[in-house]
């Protein structure tokens, strides 16, 4: 059995209408001590993963440090693409989309009219963590982990549960199929 270990990125120093914020000093903290609880449960051979955007690599530092263990850049685990380059327009999207199912999602008119493929999104994150072959810690995004989370309990809803800044979820990959083992800390997640 392999553990996949997915944690939500700290917090960010600024909200959904910044595209590539870094932590700030809550979200530095935050890291801090979530490298020291899965340095707990780390267990060689592992590999340390993240999405390419600045608050995953921060948060994924402190325990690559520690273990002494290069962060893995992985393109498949970043954040939902936004069909608005608008960033105060892209809030408003958002909003509107989160409470959506995944066939809401795709047929809401600038989803459709961007061309992006919400499905194929989700499915690339599900073929990179088919494709794992020992335990893993993927440093990554809410949405990131909320598609994962409703494919596995066989939910349309785009948003399953809201995990919190550094919280940890816990997947398991064993014959070729994931199961979740638990889910990480949930709070309410504010888009602003």
């Amino acid at each position: 059995m392999i553990n996949i270990y997915l944690i939500r990125h700290g917090k960010a120093s600024s909200g959904w209408d910044t595209m590539d914020p870094n932590l700030d000093l809550t979200g530095k903290k935050q890291s801090d001590k979530i490298a020291l609880k899965l340095s707990q449960i780390a267990k060689e051979p592992f590999d340390v993963f993240s999405s390419p955007l600045n608050r995953c690599i921060e948060t994924a530092e402190p325990f690559s440090k520690i273990n002494n263990k290069k962060i893995k850049i992985e393109n498949r685990v970043v954040e939902i693409p936004s069909p608005i380059k608008n960033l105060k327009k892209r809030v408003v999207w958002l909003k509107r989309v989160l409470p959506l199912t995944w066939n809401e999602l795709v047929s809401d008119k600038e989803s459709r009219d961007s061309k992006i493929d919400y499905f194929l999104w989700r499915e690339n994150i599900l073929k990179f963590f088919l494709s794992l072959n020992k335990d893993t810690f993927i440093f990554t995004h809410y949405l990131v982990i909320n598609s994962v989370v409703s494919h596995l309990r066989k939910s349309d809803k785009v948003v399953f549960f809201n995990p919190d800044n550094t919280s940890l979820t816990h997947l398991s990959l064993s014959d070729k199929k994931l199961k979740i083992i638990s889910l990480g800390d949930e709070a309410s997640t504010l888009i602003n």
